[in-house]
């Protein structure tokens, strides 16, 4: 039986008792992701596979404490990872819009990306110095409410979804309306132009990050957790 087989059974059992509804589901769907996660956590440190099965099944007791839906996660280590990911992806997306400069609009995005690249890498530092005595296996400790976290993952990554069909409806109306609207040939004069196009349709794409983050932040909590949930 492959792994993924065993866990599937696993959270199966767990919920033969549980009336199916939406939010038992849910709640089922990010069960058996954080058992993989934890599963290949352990796989990775040195274990073999069964010994990381029993190891990462002693965190799911039963549905009494699964259903509170809180984990405790180090707090310092957590948090830095959620910062390291924030800088990680504005840096990215400051170095793509780098070539953009050369248009009015794509220079001051860039300068943007930059100014919030310096503020999010100041906060990662400053949380790091004020946190540097804490050790990394101490008791300090937050609850994370992973439910609501993986449920505002989701509602972000729609709205990031809108957002951007509104953008760039918005573009190809100002662009493009009159040509639609009469039935004209739509004409890119030169690349410069196409250049002006394309970047002008790219730019909402880099507000990508504010998902990503959170997407990350709801990934990693398995990784820190540092006991039972509770």
């Amino acid at each position: 039986m492959t792994m993924e087989a065993r866990i599937t059974r696993h959270v199966n059992r767990l919920f033969e008792q549980a009336q199916d509804t939406q939010a038992n589901r849910e709640l089922k769907e990010e069960i058996q992701s954080n058992l993989t996660a934890r599963i290949e956590d352990y796989v990775e440190r040195g274990m073999d596979e069964d010994q990381a099965f029993q190891n990462a099944i002693q965190h799911v007791a039963g549905l009494d404490d699964i259903f509170t839906g809180n984990h405790r996660v180090q707090r310092v280590p957590y948090w830095t990872a959620v910062l390291q990911s924030a800088l990680i992806y504005s840096l990215i997306a400051w170095i793509i819009t780098i070539p953009m400069r050369v248009l009015v609009e794509g220079n001051v995005l860039n300068n943007l990306l930059m100014i919030v690249s310096l503020i999010v890498g100041g906060t990662y530092v400053f949380y790091m110095l004020k946190n540097k005595n804490n050790h990394p296996g101490g008791e300090d400790i937050t609850v994370i409410r992973t439910p609501l976290l993986m449920q505002w993952a989701r509602r972000l990554w729609w709205i990031w979804a809108g957002f951007i069909l509104v953008l760039w409806g918005t573009q190809v109306a100002v662009r493009f309306g009159s040509n639609l609207w009469y039935s004209r040939p739509i004409q890119v004069e030169g690349p410069y132009q196409f250049a002006v196009i394309a970047i002008a349709f790219a730019i909402p794409l880099l507000s990508v990050i504010v998902p990503l983050v959170v997407h990350r932040a709801y990934r990693i909590v398995s990784k820190y957790e540092v006991g039972d949930v509770i």
